[in-house]
């Protein structure tokens, strides 16, 4: 997929929740940010031949609307700048994404994605006071870029230059499809609500062959974000 394709995809998604809305009484809107805990993992059978993967700790943020559908159940798009990825810890030389990592490095690879997770969700409590909530549904990703990270350790650690990563040469599946499910509370502040939540996320696109077992990793983490809803319908 090229970038004219993505402009058109990420396009289409924002024309959709503005109509969202604007045809809802009710509606709120909200801004969020928080920090993500992403991995990959691998299908079975792997077992010692896989790397280790470590987890990736990085910020995301971004938007999101309720809009009620019927009593306490509410749809939630989001458009969400978030990062995926992993790391290895390795004590030999190998080749990650075209290049060679040191003896005893560790390195970072990081996919800076454009996300649209599309969500049911339903609240617990008075409208008006204190409510918790459960989120489920399919999230869809696009992969806007990635880099690689690395640091070496010899005698000392040092920092090496990081490298950017053509995903296209490395045949990167840049089109995510996944799933969410998580619970959070909303408090109202004045005019406005509080939130925070926590959630689970599973990729079920395979995104890249690992080097040498030709075996592709999906994306898989948690998140726990907050933000401020802000009511825009009648």
């Amino acid at each position: 997929m090229n970038m004219t394709r993505m402009h058109h995809w990420t396009g289409t998604l924002l024309l959709v929740l503005a109509f969202a809305f604007s045809a809802y009484a009710q509606t709120t809107f909200g801004v969020k940010s928080g920090v993500a805990i992403q991995k990959v993992y691998t299908t079975e059978g792997l077992g010692a031949v896989a790397p280790n993967f470590q987890n990736l700790t990085e910020f995301q943020f971004g938007v999101n609307a309720d809009i009620p559908v019927f009593g306490a159940l509410s749809f939630q798009p989001e458009l969400l700048y978030t990062t995926k990825g992993f790391g290895l810890d390795q004590g030999l030389e190998q080749e990650l994404f075209g290049n060679q990592i040191p003896l005893e490095a560790e390195a970072k690879s990081k996919f800076r994605y454009l996300e649209v997770p599309l969500l049911a969700k339903v609240s617990f409590g008075e409208a008006d006071g204190p409510q918790a909530y459960f989120v489920a549904g399919p999230t869809f990703g696009y992969a806007v870029s990635g880099q690689l990270q690395t640091r070496a350790r010899v005698l000392v650690s040092f920092d090496l230059p990081n490298v950017d990563i053509n995903l296209d040469d490395i045949n990167y599946e840049r089109l995510e499809i996944g799933a969410a499910v998580g619970a959070g509370v909303q408090l109202p502040v004045g005019p406005v609500k509080v939130f925070a939540d926590a959630r689970y996320q599973r990729g079920f696109t395979e995104l890249y062959n690992i080097p040498l077992v030709e075996e592709k990793v999906r994306n898989t983490g948690v998140a726990i974000s907050a933000g401020l809803a802000i009511p825009i319908g009648g």
